[in-house]
């Protein structure tokens, strides 16, 4: 016969305090587990300071590489061709271009194109597609002309995805100063 304490349970005698630590195994067990899988979680989740990290220096550095670019200008009717820099030649012609009233004569009317702005905006847009685009990156190069309230754009390279990402970060702006024109500020956005 069985006492109070104790039960007959599939064929077994179990007593309240068997009882009681199968209930705590059990609670330890679901506790273990749940913790496993929050540790899962957030181990499996790239961290968002790291992405961020990663992609304003990808920005950072590629806008570097492209100020510093040298590209090959031929001249019509030159046989010889050059090489100009973005930031030091060709930018500062596009914006004394692109500067109201200056009469719209580029002194680098390059590889067929009629002013220096029209050549910079296909050389970078062929350029960064081989490069971020290769690596599935979009992306937005932007230069500006800042004349006190007012801005005129001088080169956009667009890749189409940057317009509605919420995960945006710039290289910074990189400006140069122009005489006679004012401010130009280049800056390079990528997006995932």
């Amino acid at each position: 016969m069985l006492t109070y304490k104790t039960k007959l349970i599939f064929g077994y005698k179990i007593s309240k305090k068997a009882q009681a630590e199968m209930i705590g195994l059990v609670v330890i067990v679901i506790m273990i587990t749940l913790g496993m899988l929050f540790l899962a979680k957030f181990a499996l989740q790239e961290e968002p300071a790291k992405k961020i990290f990663t992609r304003k220096g990808l920005a950072y550095s590629t806008m570097s590489a492209v100020m510093k670019t040298e590209l090959e200008c031929i001249e019509p009717f030159d046989v010889d061709t050059q090489e100009l820099e973005v930031q030091d030649i060709l930018l500062e012609d596009c914006a004394k271009y692109k500067k109201p009233n200056s009469g719209g004569s580029s002194d680098y009317p390059c590889n067929g194109y009629s002013n220096s702005c029209d050549f910079l905006e296909a050389e970078l847009t062929e350029l960064l597609s081989k490069t971020l685009g290769v690596w599935q990156k979009d992306y937005v190069f932007s230069s500006i002309i800042v004349d006190g309230t007012t801005e005129k754009e001088l080169v956009l390279v667009d890749s189409g995805g940057c317009g509605y990402s919420s995960e945006r970060d710039s290289s910074g702006l990189f400006p140069i100063y122009v005489s006679d024109v004012g401010l130009v500020e280049s800056v390079l956005y990528i997006c995932e």
